[in-house]
């Protein structure tokens, strides 16, 4: 088994991907460090940006339940977390990160609220805030309430308006959702200074949001970037890449380790330099990953020479604001609402062109296809998650009638080593590669520009 989980350890092409794992464990470190000097933590579901600035802003320390759940799966340590909380009721059809993080609350319960000794990456301490978010998961609704037969801590759920494509463009709609976005935030920040008891510091505020754009326009450029050919960085660099713009886009360690990735990536571009040698098929990945098991793309790369371009969308910074519509705003949480909504809603216009339903998760890998020249997708569907899993099929058949793009279906699952069969992900990525050489034919032949 050690060596088996040494050989799928992901090797990852970027130097600075290598060195990503700095900040999943900050994160963990720092929370500990905080609760131990007495100072507020709080355990965050991923909001999109929402919300963790603002907490950040306000003094809090945060750590992610969900990131967690990746690290204990990349680890292969989730197994007894799940057991755990299948032990008490949760079923294994509810969320891995969900039941990562409960099976985790029922030990610190069950120890007195000290983190056990043997917990992956230290752990994560008692938080005095369980800081929820309403976007795209049924399960985030319930899970932090869930945690309530653990621990006695206040629970805040941001909502997150998601409107359907026809109705995204209707007069007034985008201005409503985030008028009625920024009404929630006031209220999250009072709820904040009655917590704490301490009033918001909007110049530390206003100070981490200019961090954090100038991150996320780095973030973006080099999404930007890996449309070369040959790719300058794959699937496997983004999943650590991520880890800073997703959580710690306003700080500037994250910013500053951003300009590197960038100066990085650029020199690859700039030299045509692939992350593979041998790049023959382009692909994608949708949408959440096997953290368990991510070295197995590195040996699709060695064998067939697949180098995945561009993956889960869900993770991805949006485009940058247009500088006119952010120069207008002045309210800082506006401008957090503002630029949340087009993380959700930047590809409805793909979507109207489509005539298709939902946006999310599947009209962005229709734009991708064209802008990184895609072969192919590989598409995970999820025991565990019905979000990022329902469309994907749907997403399937909008590819092969659009595009001529054929994919490759692989049963899996975020965090439960269990239910991933790496034998079969080999077999089927085998036949798939005659697939792809068959349906780039089919394009010529109808002339669909890649």
């Amino acid at each position: 088994m050690e060596e088996k989980k040494k050989k799928k350890s992901s090797a990852k092409t970027l130097e600075t991907a290598r060195e990503a794992g700095y900040f999943g464990k900050k994160m963990l470190s720092s929370a500990r460090e905080a609760s131990e000097a007495g100072k507020p933590v709080a355990w965050s579901m991923v909001d999109w940006w929402v919300g963790t600035i603002i907490a950040n802003a306000i003094g809090m320390e945060l750590c992610y339940p969900e990131n967690y759940g990746a690290f204990c799966a990349a680890v292969r340590q989730a197994e007894p977390n799940l057991d755990y909380a299948e032990g008490d009721g949760f079923p294994n059809t509810t969320c891995g990160y969900a039941r990562n993080c409960i099976g985790f609350a029922r030990k610190l319960k069950e120890n007195n609220y000290v983190i056990p000794a043997d917990a992956p990456g230290g752990g994560m301490p008692k938080p005095v805030l369980l800081l929820a978010c309403g976007a795209v998961c049924d399960a985030r609704y319930k899970w932090f309430q869930a945690l309530g037969r653990y621990m006695e801590v206040p629970v805040w759920t941001l909502e997150f308006p998601q409107t359907g494509v026809m109705e995204y463009f209707l007069p007034g709609n985008k201005k409503n959702n985030i008028d009625f976005m920024v009404q929630e935030l006031r209220a999250f920040v009072a709820f904040l200074e009655k917590l704490l008891g301490k009033k918001m510091n909007w110049d530390n505020l206003e100070e981490r949001l200019q961090t954090f754009f100038e991150t996320h326009r780095l973030a973006y450029e080099v999404d930007q970037m890996r449309k070369a050919v040959p790719t300058p960085a794959t699937n496997t660099d983004f999943w650590s890449l991520m880890i800073p713009h997703l959580y710690l886009a306003d700080t500037v360690d994250a910013m500053e380790f951003y300009k590197r990735v960038h100066a990085e990536v650029k020199h690859k571009v700039d030299n045509k330099i692939g992350a593979i040698p041998n790049e023959k098929y382009r692909m994608m990945f949708a949408e959440l990953p096997p953290w368990h098991t991510l070295g197995i793309f590195d040996e699709f790369a060695e064998k067939y020479g697949v180098s995945f371009a561009i993956e889960s969308w869900n993770y991805h910074v949006p485009s940058p604001l247009p500088e006119e519509e952010k120069a207008k705003i002045k309210d800082p949480l506006e401008l957090i609402a503002t630029y949340s909504y087009h993380k959700f809603n930047e590809y409805a216009p793909v979507a109207l062109e489509h005539r298709m339903e939902p946006s999310i998760f599947t009209a962005p890998y229709l734009q991708y296809v064209k802008d990184y020249k895609i072969d192919g997708m590989f598409g995970h569907p999820l025991l565990s998650c019905r979000p990022a899993t329902y469309t994907l099929m749907h997403l399937r058949n909008l590819l092969m009638e659009k595009f001529k793009l054929p994919s490759v279906i692989v049963e899996g699952d975020i965090v439960d080593l269990r239910v991933f069969n790496e034998e079969e992900a080999f077999a089927k990525m085998e036949a798939f590669v005659e697939t792809m050489d068959h349906y780039r034919e089919i394009r010529k032949k109808e002339g669909i520009e890649w």
